[in-house]
């Protein structure tokens, strides 16, 4: 009996002598002014450069990552809307991306929806592109956030 006992003190102390294990998480989820997804790979920039050029009236924004560079055309910027759906393949809006020395300046498809115009600028956007030698490449989850003009 006194060995049953003895056991019996012996798990206890064990159980209440382990201390829980804290699982932490840490997010690599960043915010950044400028993201997409290029051919599969994260893009971001956090300084993109963003002008509209008063005398044409024309929008323009260009984003770097490592070497890679994406350009967002839109003209007729002033008459531009909240939630107006732009295409990104007509004679005038277009979207680029250059991508490992490749530059993809045949836009195909896409679209840029501005979500704030104001002083600032955000908006989404996706769009496929092609290169000279009919390679395309898609830009896709494109978002910009807070952008100063």
């Amino acid at each position: 009996m006194k060995n049953l006992v003895f056991i019996y003190l012996a798990i206890i102390v064990i159980f209440t002598a382990c201390e829980k294990e804290e699982v932490t998480t840490s997010s690599t989820n960043s915010t950044y002014d400028f993201s997409c997804n290029v051919g599969g790979v994260d893009f971001t920039d956090n300084s993109p450069s963003v002008v509209v050029d008063p005398s044409s009236n024309v929008l323009t924004i260009d984003a770097l990552n490592l070497g890679s560079s994406i350009r967002i055309i839109i003209y007729n910027f002033s008459d531009r809307n909240v939630d107006e759906e732009i295409s990104l393949n007509n004679l005038t809006d277009k979207a680029y991306v250059t991508k490992d020395g490749v530059d993809y300046t045949n836009t195909q498809s896409g679209k840029l929806i501005f979500t704030k115009i104001d002083t600032k600028l955000s908006g989404t956007f996706n769009f496929i592109s092609e290169s000279s030698a009919f390679s395309s490449k898609s830009v896709t989850e494109g978002v910009f956030d807070d952008l100063a003009y």
